[in-house]
């Protein structure tokens, strides 16, 4: 996978960003090239899964949290047992698509979907490299958010998954929805047909960065070497017991910021949407706390949260307060622990973290 910098655009989700008038551009970053086999993917997690008695499911991902499709403004017929409509792109199925309908290349066509944000997409028909190469796919998308031109989104012409951030979205709150238009503007001409595909779209959250410290009864894990079946601790807030539990899914996604937030002791990157505890709050993400409190500026944060942290020394936990947190933009790799064997508490560089 190559690695991209091309991220062009960061604004808090509380501060006004620019009109659309001045041409706001927001490509997406790091597809995975024209060849990505999805059947025989699929083929090797389902052979893992049968081996082990268990698994979410192929495609499954701890991190997505769904959107909604709503209609599309031109959908291609069925073809035998083969459909393209609009709720492929929200079906967990890479090897689904929406294709538009239209007689030429789709310029105009148009979807709609409601979501709390849109940051992952899946360019063209991806049921084979095949199919990918001879159908058109996505250049450019002109972006509406509740009927207002929100942004150009430029799209790389590769298969897997692309990331991007629209303007005012680095925090996300689950729980909010909007309605967002995507219309075609310019499209990849494919080798044989003119349709014009999407096969995937979604809304990626929750993690913390590579780096990340995961503690255990041994040596800390790092957060990009957990796997399925490594023991962690798992916390109790209420009674302060810690258990050892058994890893039984991780997830890893991209994310084009982060935040860095430091205590006294302790430092930690993660995504806007990460739950840790927060004293007298609870579990909860720092996006989802400015929004219910009304805090515009995260540096309003600073002295007024405390954290709880866990102390390795003493085998307890003491809170920290917030003493400097930092948006940093970039292109990251970031993982999530999905389930665990007992409890959903675990460490993160000393934080307490939750399962999503």
């Amino acid at each position: 996978m190559k690695n991209s910098y091309a991220f062009l655009l960061t604004a808090l989700y509380f501060f006004p960003f620019a009109s659309f008038s001045q041409g706001i551009t927001v490509q997406a970053v790091c597809g995975e090239g024209t060849y990505v086999n999805w059947p025989e993917i699929k083929t090797m997690y389902e052979e893992s899964e049968m081996s082990e008695g268990e698994g979410p499911g192929f495609f499954y991902n701890d991190c997505d949290q769904g959107i909604s499709p709503l209609r599309a403004s031109s959908t291609l017929a069925n073809q035998g047992k083969f459909n393209y409509n609009i709720k492929n792109i929200n079906d967990d199925n890479p090897m689904t698509a929406w294709v538009e309908g239209s007689v030429d290349y789709g310029i105009g066509v148009f979807f709609e979907i409601k979501a709390a944000g849109i940051n992952t997409i899946y360019n063209g028909y991806q049921s084979s490299p095949k199919s990918w190469m001879e159908n058109s796919r996505v250049k450019k998308f002109k972006v509406y958010k509740n009927n207002v031109a929100l942004c150009y989104l430029e799209l790389t012409d590769e298969m897997g998954r692309q990331s991007f951030e629209l303007p005012g979205h680095n925090n996300y709150n689950p729980e909010m929805n909007y309605n967002f238009k995507f219309e075609i503007m310019e499209v990849y001409k494919g080798t044989k047909w003119k349709d014009v595909a999407i096969s995937e779209i979604n809304l990626s959250l929750c993690c913390v960065s590579q780096s990340t410290q995961i503690g255990n009864a041994l040596t800390p894990l790092i957060a990009a070497e957990v796997q399925k079946g490594n023991t962690i601790y798992s916390i109790n807030l209420e009674t302060g017991d810690v258990v050892n539990a058994e890893v039984l899914g991780v997830s890893k996604q991209r994310h084009l910021s982060m935040l860095e937030i430091t205590t006294d002791t302790k430092s930690l990157s993660l995504t806007s949407n990460h739950p840790i505890f927060i004293k007298n709050y609870g579990f909860s993400s720092i996006g989802r706390y400015m929004l219910t409190h009304q805090v515009n500026n995260y540096e309003d944060l600073i002295d007024h949260l405390e954290f709880a942290i866990w102390n390795e020394n003493t085998c307890s936990i003491s809170y920290e307060k917030l003493k400097k947190i930092q948006l940093i933009n970039g292109d990251f790799q970031t993982y999530t622990i999905g389930k665990l064997s007992q409890g959903n508490a675990f460490i993160t560089n000393g934080f307490i973290s939750r399962l999503y």
